[in-house]
């Protein structure tokens, strides 16, 4: 699909404008910090070690690639191959210790890359990504190589990519595309096949990071800092597991602040997926349940098939905030209409009635016996003059009315052309959202190659589910961002006090009293936590999360039942565990 007319969002009020406490009562975090990836999407200096241009290796094909990248990106490039002398007539370095100055990009084609990265943590290196598999994806040796690997790493003040990843952050981004941006993040490479492919149906990607095992670098990291890009307006993301669930809930409340939608294939519905999520990249899907309520409060948008996450994630990245909710439903059969009209109703889209006043204007074009009450039945779109664009601009100027959508199940001309065109050029005159559903099996048709994808402006879809799946995402996210409060604003950043009878230095109580409140209290967990962790009944209970005590309890703690105090000893956001 194509999207429509550019948005431009305005962020909201970053964590440190709040002024608040930077940890909340147990100590964690309230915001997390951004990881400035400029130097590993955009590096100065790239060392490839083990490269090789002996044909017929593996490594030689990553070899070349990475030159043609580095050259893309302006990066000088230095092979590092104790058995070569030179690289593709690149001189070639023994060690990363004999390189000639420092090194922002490391790429390590080893089989073990542990003794490498010490060396490149002494060498001051900035970024390494590592292909090799073999670590936490095959069990618990593997898992604890991963450990090494990561204690090391974290050591060195390095950041990882990987392990067990591959060559996607470093294909070619076409720069000859406008507009926003989507940003990609896949633990598996593969899945984000369809949406880089997008490119040829004009949507620009500017970012892809395939994360892997996520020894270091996770899908937090990268979220957090794509929602700071100026370029990105969406993020989609292809995850297996969440490898730290406070982390993920910072990360998607920095998009959210910001109005960035995420938009995002979670794995691990089912038992068999899970377990397959486990053995390709080591990850815990987690109780998804659990994942699904974080998502929902944090805005993020969950789809199941990955040709959703591309229509809605370039729906959301172009297409500007709606200015009403109706959805109209414009045909050139009444069948057409109402089957849509069907779909988009379940789906929970506003088909408002229009008023007699619009079907009076519209009726000057459309035959009284045709309904056009919405969905709106043209009984054959204008082909031979200008009536097609009155009704469409009609439409379009109603202020019921956000969203226009036109399924077209086939290929029909001239009338399916016209009408193509009068929706293209309708939607270059509108800041309104102007949909088209090609149903065509081919998509090898003039009218859809050249008049529906040629337009920047108007959002192509190829079926009626995506389409009111989009729309109906579409709507929701704005409508969220516009009201979105973030949860760790309101969370405690000081110990709450036992309230107690009597005044003065003793009045919370004996000391071994007074330390147990202290000890609950520094275990509460903020409130949406604790809603996402299983509380379904929303209730905010002493030891199960601290929600917000009435204003006549501010700074003071209820007494904690023994059976609280234990569940409220869970004090890390962890969604790989049921709530209590």
């Amino acid at each position: 699909m194509l999207g429509s007319t550019y948005s431009t969002r305005s962020p909201g009020p970053g964590p440190a404008a709040r002024g608040a406490s930077d940890t909340d009562v147990g100590g964690r975090p309230l915001h997390n910090t951004v990881p400035n990836l400029d130097r590993f999407f955009r590096p100065e200096t790239v060392a490839v070690v083990g490269a090789s241009d002996t044909e017929g290796r593996p490594n030689t094909g990553i070899t070349r690639q990475l030159i043609a990248w580095s050259q893309r990106v302006g990066a000088r490039l230095f092979p590092v191959n104790p058995g070569r002398g030179t690289v593709f007539d690149l001189p070639c370095y023994a060690s990363v210790t004999d390189l000639p100055e420092t090194v922002d990009l490391a790429v390590l084609l080893v089989g073990d890359p542990l003794p490498v990265i010490e060396q490149l943590g002494e060498a001051k290196v900035r970024f390494a990504v590592a292909f090799a598999s073999g670590f936490a994806e095959t069990g618990e040796e593997g898992a604890a190589a991963q450990a090494r690997l990561a204690e090391v790493v974290a050591a060195s003040g390095m950041r990882l990519l990987g392990p067990n990843t591959n060559l996607n952050a470093f294909e070619k981004f076409r720069d000859d595309l406008t507009g926003p941006a989507i940003a990609l993040i896949t633990q598996s490479g593969h899945q984000g096949r369809p949406l880089y492919t997008l490119q040829e149906l004009g949507i620009r990607i500017s970012h892809w990071a395939p994360t892997g095992n996520e020894a270091d670098l996770e899908t937090a990291d990268f979220i957090s800092y794509f929602a700071e890009q100026p370029e990105v307006g969406a993020i989609a993301a292809y995850v297996e597991g969440l490898r730290d669930g406070r982390s993920f809930t910072l990360a998607a409340d920095r998009a959210a602040r910001n109005k960035v939608p995420v938009v995002m294939v979670k794995v691990g519905r089912t038992e068999t997926g899970a377990r397959m999520a486990a053995s390709h990249t080591g990850k815990l899907t987690g109780s998804d349940a659990v994942v699904d309520a974080a998502l929902k409060q944090f805005g993020v948008i969950r789809v199941d098939g990955l040709d959703q996450l591309q229509d809605t994630a370039a729906l959301l990245a172009r297409a500007k905030p709606p200015t009403a909710d109706g959805v109209v439903v414009y045909s050139i059969s009444g069948g057409t209409g109402a089957h849509f009209s069907d779909l988009a109703t379940a789906a929970g889209l506003d088909i408002p009635l229009l008023s007699d006043e619009k079907q009076t204007e519209l009726h000057q074009w459309i035959p009284e016996y045709l309904n056009v009450a919405n969905p709106i039945d043209n009984g054959g779109h204008p082909v031979g003059d200008w009536r097609g664009r009155k009704i469409i601009d009609a439409i379009l100027a109603d202020p019921s009315v956000g969203v226009l959508i036109c399924p077209i199940t086939g290929p029909f001309p001239p009338m399916s052309d016209k009408l193509a065109q009068d929706l293209a050029d309708a939607a270059e005159s509108t800041d309104k959202l102007v949909c088209v559903v090609w149903g065509s099996p081919l998509g090898t048709e003039d009218a859809y190659r050249t008049t529906l994808l040629g337009s920047s402006r108007l959002a192509t879809f190829r079926t009626f589910g995506n389409c009111v799946s989009a729309v109906k995402a579409y709507l929701d996210h704005h409508r969220f961002a516009a009201a979105y409060r973030s949860p760790f604003d309101e969370a405690p950043a000081h110990p709450l006090l036992l309230r107690t009878q009597g005044a003065g230095p003793d009045a919370r109580g004996p000391p071994a009293q007074r330390a147990r409140g202290e000890a609950d209290a520094a275990r509460v967990r903020d409130p949406r936590t604790a809603r996402a962790a299983g509380d379904q009944r929303g209730r905010r209970r002493p030891g199960r999360g601290p929600g917000r005590l009435p204003r006549r309890h501010e700074g003071v703690r209820r007494p904690a039942r023994p059976q609280d105090r234990t569940r409220a000893g869970q004090d890390r956001t962890d969604l790989r565990q049921p709530g209590p």
